[in-house]
C-alpha cells in the first residue's frame, strides 16, 4: 500500500461518519509525530471526548509537542524499542538511544511538573530474532526511566501484505513458530513483568489496545477488532484492523460507502470467522489463528492474558 499522511479532512471525516466512537488509536505505519497536524487531530478527537492513544519512535518529543500532548489529555503512548543496547538500537532503527531516553525524560518530567497522571508512558517491542534474549535488559531499562504504561511484545508480522515487503535483513528478524512460543513463555513466566502489570492496572489507565482485546479468549471463533474496532487509511479505506491492509477484501471507502453499509460488511466478516471459517483479509494472523482453532496447544497457557500485549 502506498504510504502517505491521513489528510486532516479524512480524519474529520471519520469522526463525523462514526459519532459513537470512543477510542481512538492514531497512528499507521510511520511515525506518527512527524505528521504535519498530528497534534491537530490528536485536540480534535479529545475535544469531541474522544480518548487517544498512539505509538512514537519516541525522536520528536519537542517542548511543544510535549506541552500539547499533556494539555489534549491523552490515555496511552509507547515508545517503540527493539534494544536497549544504542549499537544495536542504532543498527535496527538507524536513530540515537540517547536522544530517545532524553525525549522520555523530558516528557515524564513535564507531566510530574503538572501533576498529571496520563498519558502514562509504556514500551512497544518487536521481538526479532537477534533481540529475542533481551527482554531483562529492557525491564532493566524501563524501571530505569520509570515508565508506568506497561510492555508490549509482538513478533514481527508474518501476513503476506508485510512479508513481501520485507528488505532481506529484515526477514532474516522473523522468529520461528517455536521462538515465538518461547519468548511468550518467557515474557508470561517472568515476575518483574507480572509486577509491572499489576501496577497498571492499579493506575485505571487504559490505552487503545488494553481496551480493544479485554476479554478475549482463543478457540472462541471471535476477532475483537470485527466487534468493536475499525481501521481506516490515510486514503479512506475501512478494512478489519491494522493487519489487513489489502483494500480489496475491504468494506468501503468514506464518502462512498455509507457508514451503516460498512458496519454490515464488518458483520459478515464476523459471523464468517463465528462459523470457523479464516476470512481471506485474516489469513496468516496469529489472532485469527488462536480464535479458530479447535483446542488450545499446551503452550498457549496463559495467552488470555498475555492477547492484548500479543496481538497490540
Amino acid at each position: 500500500m502506498r504510504q502517505a499522511d491521513l489528510p486532516y479532512e479524512r480524519f474529520v471525516a471519520a469522526l463525523d461518519a462514526f459519532p459513537d466512537l470512543r477510542h481512538v488509536e492514531l497512528q499507521g505505519e510511520g511515525e506518527s509525530l512527524m505528521h504535519p497536524r498530528f497534534l491537530d487531530m490528536v485536540e480534535l478527537a479529545r475535544s469531541r471526548g474522544v480518548k487517544v492513544s498512539f505509538i512514537t519512535n519516541g525522536s520528536f518529543f519537542t517542548p511543544e509537542s510535549i506541552s500539547r500532548l499533556l494539555d489534549a489529555g491523552i490515555e496511552k503512548l509507547s515508545v517503540s524499542l527493539e534494544s536497549p543496547e544504542a549499537a544495536e538500537f542504532q543498527r535496527i532503527r538507524g536513530g540515537k538511544l540517547d536522544k530517545v531516553l532524553r525525549g522520555i525524560e523530558a516528557l515524564l518530567t513535564a507531566r510530574g511538573a503538572r501533576g498529571l497522571s496520563r498519558p502514562v508512558v509504556g514500551m512497544s517491542v518487536t521481538v526479532l530474532s537477534s533481540t529475542k534474549e533481551q527482554l531483562p535488559a529492557i525491564i532493566a531499562l524501563y524501571r530505569k526511566l520509570g515508565l508506568d504504561g506497561g510492555i508490549t511484545m509482538q513478533p514481527l508480522q508474518r501476513m503476506p501484505v508485510y512479508t513481501q515487503s520485507y528488505r532481506p535483513e529484515i526477514a532474516r528478524e522473523e522468529l520461528s513458530d517455536d521462538e515465538v512460543e518461547q519468548v511468550w513463555i518467557r515474557f508470561r513466566a517472568n515476575r518483574e513483568l507480572r509486577q509491572i502489570e499489576r501496577e497498571r492496572g492499579r493506575s485505571g489507565v487504559t490505552g487503545f489496545f488494553d481496551e480493544l482485546m479485554a476479554g478475549w479468549a482463543p478457540t472462541q471463533r471471535r476477532c475483537p477488532w470485527l466487534e468493536r474496532g475499525l481501521f481506516i487509511n490515510h486514503e479512506g479505506h475501512a478494512t478489519a484492523c491494522c493487519m489487513a491492509k489489502e483494500t480489496a477484501s475491504g468494506f468501503g471507502r468514506l464518502g462512498e460507502t455509507p457508514p451503516e453499509k460498512i458496519l454490515a460488511a464488518r458483520a459478515d466478516m464476523r459471523a464468517q470467522l463465528a462459523r470457523g471459517e479464516t476470512p481471506t483479509a485474516c489469513r496468516g494472523c496469529d489472532l485469527a489463528h488462536y480464535a479458530t482453532m479447535s483446542k488450545p496447544a499446551l503452550m498457549l497457557v496463559g495467552i488470555k492474558g498475555l492477547a492484548h500485549r500479543f496481538f497490540g
